[in-house]
């Protein structure tokens, strides 16, 4: 948002002025030559595209330049990103693409390819929490949690804000099957497979709970307290730390993330879930 407002700001200089119409405009969200594309669903479809090219080739309203925010775009369906294709190489001269990710190596190669990298700097927790309670309407409890969950991006704490689902509900169930997981016999994994099913939109942020609550996990038994994010599970992380070995707590980050790499690169997402829940066991009886 900051780069795009710096792009059209009326001083020109490398950051925005902040003072000027067009800065005031872009902090307000009502620019009309700064367009976003934020998908709540867990896909970004070739319709959602099509709008976007849509608006491309018109010209800008009051800048002379405009500029197009697709976020999250690694979500976006093979069809969605080959129909995007010949405008990302050669648009406009009058604008911009930006395409936001928290997870670039799930962009398809021809994206990349066309696209030049840049790297911004991770906005820290507090500073997000901070965000979300002042423009957000977020509890103090709700922030943090939020602010965890984010990888240091406000938008993908926005995003899942704005979700339809319950983030601590979703968390709940979670740590419920880990729980259960750890404490269960050998066939354990194979009761919550019907879970998964039905909570396949959500797969990311299931993910993304126990990697975060493996990671207290491990910041709790090497007694770095300050940095858990689930502090109100302290009873759970305590019963967890004194059955989960460290080695196997670490290891289980590359696991989840290579199951969610394997489910976005469409392998059989009963086999992928299946080979997870083993993992976690192992944790304990590895």
């Amino acid at each position: 948002k900051i780069f795009a407002q710096s792009i059209l700001c009326n001083s020109r200089g490398p950051e925005p002025c902040e003072l000027c119409s067009s800065c005031i405009k872009a902090n307000s969200g009502n620019h009309p030559d700064i367009q976003y594309l934020d998908i709540l669903e867990d896909s970004i479809k070739r319709q959602d595209i099509d709008g976007i090219l849509n608006k491309v080739y018109t010209k800008p309203y009051e800048s002379d330049r405009k500029v197009f925010i697709i976020n999250e775009s690694h979500k976006m369906t093979v069809q969605a990103a080959n129909a995007f294709l010949k405008t990302l190489e050669e648009p406009p001269d009058d604008t911009i693409i930006i395409l936001t990710t928290t997870n670039v190596n799930l962009l398809l190669p021809t994206i990349l390819s066309r696209c030049q990298y840049l790297k911004f700097e991770q906005i820290s927790n507090n500073e997000i929490a901070r965000i979300l309670i002042r423009d957000y309407n977020a509890t103090e409890f709700e922030a943090r949690l939020l602010a965890g969950y984010s990888k240091g991006v406000l938008q993908r704490a926005i995003n899942i804000k704005n979700k339809t689902f319950d983030l601590l509900t979703l968390r709940d169930q979670v740590l419920k099957i880990i729980d259960e997981l750890l404490d269960g016999g050998k066939f354990t994994a194979f009761q919550f497979e019907k879970y998964f099913e039905q909570n396949k939109n959500n797969i990311e942020e299931i993910i993304e709970v126990m990697m975060i609550w493996f990671r207290d996990v491990l910041f709790y038994k090497s007694d770095i307290k300050e940095k858990i994010i689930n502090i109100d599970k302290l009873e759970w992380m305590i019963k967890h730390s004194k059955v989960a070995y460290s080695v196997k707590c670490a290891e289980m980050y590359g696991h989840l993330q290579m199951t969610y790499e394997d489910i976005n690169n469409n392998s059989n997402f009963k086999y992928a879930i299946d080979h997870l829940l083993f993992k976690i066991q192992e944790v304990k009886h590895g």
